[in-house]
This record gives structure tokens, C-alpha cells and sequence, in this order.
């Protein structure tokens, strides 16, 4: 690593730690710079860096889902069933094909 870049990081790592430090106060920033002896201009700079920089990350959120169900065992014990406007009646085996159920199904809706 080169000695701008570490000086960067340790930059970063230093106003990181002054920025979480402050906000843990209920003084102005103004006041934390004077009391620490840093420039308000900097700080500045540091929290908007370290501000643009977490609502430019991307996080993931863990999402509940519903069990699985298991559908091969309740196709296999009874045929599925379509109703259609209670003119139509589907029912479809464990063998059926997608294809020729989606032809029908879109045939039988244009009538």
C-alpha cells in the first residue's frame, strides 16, 4: 500500500472515530472541533464523505419466507382443478403439459 493510501485510510479510520464520537454528545459540531482542536471544515467534509458513503452502500435484509409446499405429492394423489366462469372445468394430471395448458386456457378466455 502506498503512503497517500494508508494515509487516506487512517484519515478515514481517525474522522470515522471522531464523527461517532460526537454524535454519542449533545454539543454542536462547531463546539466538538473546538473542544478537540480540529477544523470545522474538515469535519464537515468527513461526516458528509462518511454520510454520501452509507446511503450509497447497499445492504441486504434478511426476508422470512413461507414453508414449501410440497406440490408433486397433492397432484399425484388428485388432479388439479381450473373453473373457469362456471362454464369450464380443468382438470389436470401429474402428466399435463404446461404449454397446451396455457393454450387452452388463453383460448377458453377469448370465448
Amino acid at each position: 500500500m502506498t503512503k497517500a493510501k494508508h494515509t487516506l485510510k487512517q484519515k478515514r479510520i481517525l474522522w470515522r472515530r471522531h464523527i461517532t464520537s460526537w454524535k454519542k454528545t449533545d454539543i454542536s459540531q462547531a463546539e466538538y472541533c473546538r473542544r478537540n482542536g480540529l477544523s470545522s471544515r474538515s469535519f464537515g467534509y468527513w461526516k458528509r464523505r462518511q454520510d454520501c458513503a452509507k446511503v450509497n452502500s447497499v445492504s441486504f435484509i434478511p426476508v422470512p419466507l413461507a414453508q414449501p409446499i410440497d406440490v408433486s405429492a397433492k397432484v399425484g394423489r388428485a388432479p388439479f382443478c381450473i373453473l373457469l366462469d362456471d362454464r369450464y372445468r380443468i382438470e389436470v394430471g401429474d402428466d399435463f403439459s404446461p404449454l397446451t395448458l396455457q393454450r387452452l386456457m388463453h383460448t377458453l378466455e377469448r370465448m
